[in-house]
């Protein structure tokens, strides 16, 4: 071939590699199919002040969903379920936590389900206050025996049918009554529940259902006025058939040591202690399944330990907050989102 030829040889195969480019960057430009889209499905935001309710075990039953904006339907979020204490509703346990400033840092949807609320003067404890059958605790919802742990469940179900929850990543959280019933959850439902972190509360249920050990963190105030720091619980209705001696005397060390035997703890004594001024932390790190157990005590908290306030005429206990000396919430999360059922896929939000 010619040099002219070579020339002309040259110039044709630059053109047909840049024509080929061109017609490749025309195909690029195509909108993508939305064959993923319809995959992935899609989801309506919920009101977060509106009711989803249905049926269980003859009683309708609640709850209240929050979506931070920034999930999508692509999205793959954990979901807290935050119970509120004995007395109060999802709305105050909203506006008391504010883990909803929380779920917007983080990503995570929040789920909040109502106890039991029975218009029934003639019951034990008036039929006017929303509770949780955590064991011995707490008022019609125990001594009606209600099937509070199915009722949790199926929230989870729902949610995580209706929204683009990670499964691996379920979290129970809750004040009071709430974290008691957090703590029941976690040992008959170990297999949905990724961790709990819960406030003021002690496990007062000791019937293990094929447990496997999941991280338990719980937030105790030193002085608390209602569930004392110490085993010396005395109030409630005392009723053999429900609570058991073990129960009746949990305080919070004990309720400690109880997670770590479940769990399957190392060592006699905790390898986690870490003091502070406002509080200090100590507990499990060597456990079964990779699970780990803490307590930490905040050493002026009374039985409120969050920001605000919760006072009330007829209520002198569990009123005043921390008035924003640490955020719960930011401990409870720093300790569940460590966790996941599948510890070998990141836990990022």
């Amino acid at each position: 071939m010619g040099a002219s030829g070579l020339r002309l040889f040259t110039i044709v195969a630059v053109l047909l590699f840049t024509l080929q480019g061109c017609l490749s960057a025309v195909v690029n430009d195509e909108p993508e199919s939305t064959d993923s889209g319809e995959e992935l499905g899609s989801f309506t935001y919920p009101d977060p002040s509106e009711y989803t309710c249905f049926d269980h075990d003859g009683w309708e039953r609640c709850y209240q969903t929050y979506i931070p904006s920034t999930v999508n339907a692509s999205s793959n979020v954990p979901i807290i379920l935050e119970l509120h204490g004995w007395a109060m509703s999802a709305p105050d346990t909203r506006a008391h936590s504010e883990i909803m400033t929380l779920a917007d840092e983080v990503g995570a949807i929040v789920v909040h389900p109502e106890g039991i609320l029975i218009d029934n003067t003639t019951l034990p404890f008036g039929g006017n206050e929303e509770s949780w059958n955590a064991g011995y605790c707490c008022g019609d919802a125990r001594d009606l025996e209600i099937d509070d742990v199915g009722y949790l469940l199926e929230v989870i179900e729902q949610t995580s049918s209706n929204y683009p929850v990670d499964t691996d990543r379920i979290y129970l959280s809750g004040w009071s009554n709430g974290c008691m019933m957090a703590q029941r959850m976690a040992l008959v439902a170990s297999e949905v529940i990724a961790a709990v972190a819960c406030t003021s509360g002690y496990l007062s249920y000791h019937e293990p259902s094929n447990y496997q050990p999941i991280p338990i963190l719980e937030i105790h105030g030193f002085l608390d006025e209602n569930t004392p720091y110490t085993n010396t619980i005395t109030w409630g209705i005392v009723d053999e058939n429900r609570r058991n001696l073990e129960s009746m005397q949990s305080g919070a060390v004990e309720n400690m040591y109880d997670w770590a035997e479940y769990n399957g703890c190392e060592g006699a004594l905790p390898d986690r202690n870490e003091p502070g001024t406002l509080y200090s932390i100590q507990g499990f790190t060597d456990c079964a399944n990779g699970a780990e157990v803490a307590l930490i005590t905040v050493h002026a908290g009374g039985h409120n330990l969050y920001a605000n306030d919760l006072c009330s005429p007829d209520v002198v206990w569990n009123c005043f907050g921390n008035q924003g000396l640490y955020d719960p919430q930011t401990l409870m999360w720093d300790f569940l989102s460590q966790f996941s059922k599948d510890m070998d896929e990141p836990t990022e939000g």
